[in-house]
């Protein structure tokens, strides 16, 4: 999964304190820096944007390395570059406007902006497309539109998550503690030591069964609280197809988060 800021969140991830260091592998020119953490013991690679690249490494590695660990991984970057290269170019979720396709419970739908005479604005949804009903005075508010689509998916997600995670937590024989909907950059779900499940509302465009399967993993770790083949087997009993559920979420997590930043 990959959260892809813009040039103004760069500025505020990156200290100035830390430098910025300049590659290019197989014709990409790059920027990266290098993050430096006492207890880690692995490392990792994150491409922060399709031109800047973050290394977190242990305290020991040594610097002299990171360019050397770069070029061994070019292939795997400039992959990853290409897909979102290809995610950019995707129609789906690049914008709010009116004719504008959006996702919705993994099927695409199409924004319609209609004039209003109430002082209120509404949301339908009606054979495919989302239905918004503003009043005059506001359809030409990008920031509200914006607003009250959000709104109406984080909605939409609240009902069907908690449904479906009631229905799940008796399959499964559990009892989570609460569930929460949040707005979160890298993370589709997690579940606490406590009990407590927690919900990315953008899954709420992905498909059912792929919804389904998020609400199983989460649930799952209130028996095994770790990644294990225990877990994952626990998973299977009840999602046997999760490895293609799993490899959607990786491969398309990047274009639910095309729209509607967080704020």
């Amino acid at each position: 999964m990959f959260y892809l800021p813009t040039l103004q969140d760069l500025r505020v991830l990156l200290p100035n304190h830390i430098p910025m260091n300049k590659i290019t592998l197989q014709n990409y020119p790059l920027t990266y820096h290098v993050t430096f953490q006492k207890n880690r013991r692995t490392l990792q690679i994150k491409l922060l944007s399709s031109s800047h690249l973050e290394i977190t490494v242990p305290n020991n590695y040594p610097k002299e390395s990171m360019e050397a660990l770069l070029y061994k991984k070019s292939s795997w970057i400039i992959k990853r570059l290409s897909h979102l290269a290809a995610m950019d170019e995707n129609p789906l979720n690049k914008s709010i406007k009116n004719g504008a396709t959006v996702l919705y419970l993994g099927e695409p739908h199409t924004l319609i902006f209609l004039n209003s005479q109430d002082s209120s604005p509404t949301i339908t949804l009606k054979n495919n497309q989302i239905i918004l009903h503003i009043p005059v005075t506001d359809i030409q508010n990008p920031s509200l539109l914006a607003h009250l689509l959000r709104e109406w998916y984080w909605k939409k997600a609240q009902e069907l998550l908690v449904a479906k995670t009631i229905f799940w937590s008796k399959t499964i024989q559990v009892q989570p503690q609460r569930v929460t909907i949040k707005d979160q950059k890298t993370r589709w779900g997690s579940c606490s030591s406590k009990g407590n499940i927690n919900y990315n509302w953008r899954i709420i465009m992905a498909p059912p069964e792929v919804i389904d399967y998020l609400i199983i993993h989460e649930l799952s770790h209130l028996h095994v609280l770790n990644h294990s083949s225990l877990f994952w087997q626990e998973v299977s009993n009840y999602s046997p197809r999760y490895k293609e559920h799993r490899t959607w979420l990786q491969t398309n997590g990047s274009l639910l988060m095309k729209i509607l930043p967080n704020t």
